[in-house]
């Protein structure tokens, strides 16, 4: 089993961050992209010491995904803390190193953070098509779930970087 520290992976999380507001800003696929920091939001809640390491780790990473979006300032540190406390509490049933789970889990996630973010910007912004909810959505969550698995695995494998 895998154990990190927060500081650590909040620090991961600065340069996740910084990654997805340049590199992967530019790689993006019909306006979907991969969630760099929601995977590592997943990972913080696979491989907790407890819920409260767990809840505030995806906080703290939503927060950093806040800073960095156009969006109410919040909103990502409410949905990734919703997601990593369901994660928190079905991972006791779960294989957590195998990759399939983590790929599950992170499609799943990605899609209750970007439905809910876009049903917050459709009631206080407008109304967006709900082909454009759907699409974006799920190609976005299809891009997280691809790369969740090499991420987990440099993570479990270079543990020094979040020991």
């Amino acid at each position: 089993m895998v154990k990190y520290s927060t500081g650590k992976l909040a620090l991961l999380g600065t340069v996740a961050l910084a990654f997805e507001l340049t590199l992967l800003e530019t790689w993006s696929l019909g306006g979907a992209r991969a969630e760099v920091l929601l995977s590592l939001a997943c990972f913080a809640a696979l491989f907790a010491r407890d819920s409260g390491q767990a809840l505030l780790a995806s906080w703290l990473i939503g927060l950093m995904k806040d800073v960095g979006s156009a969006g109410p300032l919040g909103l990502h540190a409410l949905l990734f803390l919703g997601a990593g406390g369901v994660v928190f509490q079905i991972r006791q049933i779960l294989f957590r190193e195998s990759p399939l789970t983590q790929l599950g889990v992170a499609f799943v996630a990605a899609c209750w953070v970007n439905l809910a973010a876009a049903i917050v910007v459709s009631i206080s912004v407008g109304g967006i098509p709900f082909g454009v909810v759907v699409g974006k959505t799920l190609l976005s969550a299809l891009l997280t779930a691809g790369i969740t698995v090499p991420i987990h695995f440099a993570l479990m494998q270079a543990r020094w970087m979040v020991k």
